[in-house]
């Protein structure tokens, strides 16, 4: 017996209480509220043979572009094909796609998630999952494409079209269509004003035009969709805070970090990767932020699984090194090594995570010169490491201080050039120089 979602998707159960259980745990991913596993977990527990429960509890999972998911995200889709009722073609066809992604293949599963979206272009669980692996592989204009693909499929008055908006507005935003952008994202929210992606959207279009002040009065207008009990909590708070960074409000920034970006017992790799990326900027402009490198190496180091997304390792060696843990630098750079000798690695490995990691180690030991020559050729290539254009940007500045602390003035003022393009702040950064040589390299606070 099939049942549907509410747009029309069928659902093989033979409990009504299953599709509604699919309905509200849909609804609270799309717009990262709560505990959505509070509701699916029950559900499947009492209808072990909800086979799109199983593959929703799967997307959940790999969503969180955690590697560490993949295993439970796995054992979610061998649940799914034991069931003993027969799967839909939808259903059969996400399958295929998430078993190749939970094996290790994002790439692969995209690949698959492209044809099954072209198929089912209502599935709403796919779509954001193509969504989120067209972010993390670094293919921006898939951002805007995926979702123009879908959109003949939907209208207004469809349940979830606001979600669709919303992913709509970023994939527009990375493609540097601000103003359609914005647009979108407003309208996404004014639909549906849980849609802390769309607010996301929105955010990221007044910190790339430059507008700090509107970033801000517009996160604060929708802070109570996304400050607390929400999966983008961290991120949008770091968003925030990289608003104050921009206005020079260096105090406004860390107490960010402490309230609200600093890792929870339970944060995800993601989440060290957003507390990296502030810790880093905040140093390079001159900002002690005390103990708190060390705290986050000890979670980078619990987190562990290394060597498997370029984008996370990055920020893992922004900890390490700025930490003094030379052990996980070196542990780092075994993984990278062997993950650049697989198939179709160089783009993401060799061109780009390998090197970034080496010249963040010559940055902390104070080889300014040698960061530049490192980190300088990876700029034009860093798409391939996966996240937004703001999460990117971290590469730039590094390259541009090196440059300052080198003495390469032509280099750095092209830089600030190039960031003046986006409108970025060009404010010369403050350099926060110490001796790489004058402190214990387990204390090591700030950036040489």
């Amino acid at each position: 017996m099939t049942f549907k979602d509410l747009r029309g998707e069928a659902l093989t159960t033979v409990h009504a209480s299953s599709a509604q259980a699919y309905n509200q745990t849909l609804d609270l991913f799309n717009s990262f509220r709560a505990d959505p596993l509070a509701v699916i977990t029950p559900a499947l527990e009492q209808d072990p043979a909800f086979i799109s429960g199983h593959l929703l509890l799967a997307g959940m999972m790999l969503g969180t572009y955690d590697p560490n998911m993949n295993a439970p995200a796995g054992a979610s889709l061998d649940h799914a094909a034991a069931s003993p009722l027969a799967p839909t073609a939808r259903e059969q066809s996400l399958h295929a796609a998430l078993r190749v992604w939970a094996d290790g293949d994002m790439n692969a599963g995209s690949t698959r998630l492209d044809r099954h979206l072209i198929d089912h272009p209502r599935d709403l669980l796919a779509l954001q999952l193509a969504h989120t692996a067209d972010l993390a592989l670094g293919r921006t204009t898939m951002l805007r494409d995926r979702i123009a693909r879908v959109l003949p499929a939907w209208s207004e008055s469809d349940a979830g079209y606001g979600y669709v908006l919303g992913m709509q507005a970023f994939g527009l935003e990375e493609c540097f269509a601000y103003e359609q952008a914005e647009d979108v994202g407003r309208r996404a929210v004014a639909l549906q004003p849980h849609d802390t992606w769309a607010v996301h959207a929105v955010a990221h279009v007044c910190e790339m035009q430059g507008r700090v002040a509107d970033g801000i009065q517009w996160m604060n207008e929708t802070r109570g969709a996304w400050e607390a009990n929400n999966g983008l909590a961290v991120h949008n708070h770091w968003h925030l805070a990289l608003m104050h960074l921009a206005r020079g409000e260096h105090a406004a920034a860390l107490a960010l970090y402490d309230q609200a970006v600093v890792p929870s017992p339970t944060a995800l790799a993601l989440d060290l990767a957003d507390a990296s990326a502030l810790l880093w900027r905040l140093v390079m402009r001159g900002v002690d932020v005390g103990e708190r490198w060390q705290s986050l190496a000890q979670r980078w180091r619990a987190q562990g699984l290394f060597g498997a997304v370029g984008f996370l390792d990055v920020h893992a060696a922004l900890s390490f090194a700025a930490a003094g843990d030379d052990e996980g630098m070196a542990l780092l750079a075994h993984a990278g090594s062997e993950a650049a000798a697989r198939p179709g690695a160089f783009a993401e490995w060799s061109a780009v995570a390998n090197p970034a990691r080496e010249a963040i180690a010559a940055m902390v030991a104070g080889q300014h010169a040698r960061c530049v020559e490192l980190l300088l050729p990876v700029l034009p290539v860093a798409q391939a490491l996966g996240g937004s254009h703001a999460q990117r940007d971290l590469l730039t500045l590094t390259v541009q201080e090196a440059a300052k602390r080198s003495g390469h003035r032509a280099l750095f003022g092209a830089l600030q050039a190039q960031r003046q393009v986006h409108h970025l702040p060009i404010t010369p950064l403050h350099s926060a120089v110490t001796s790489s040589s004058s402190r214990a390299p387990q204390r090591r606070t700030s950036l040489a």
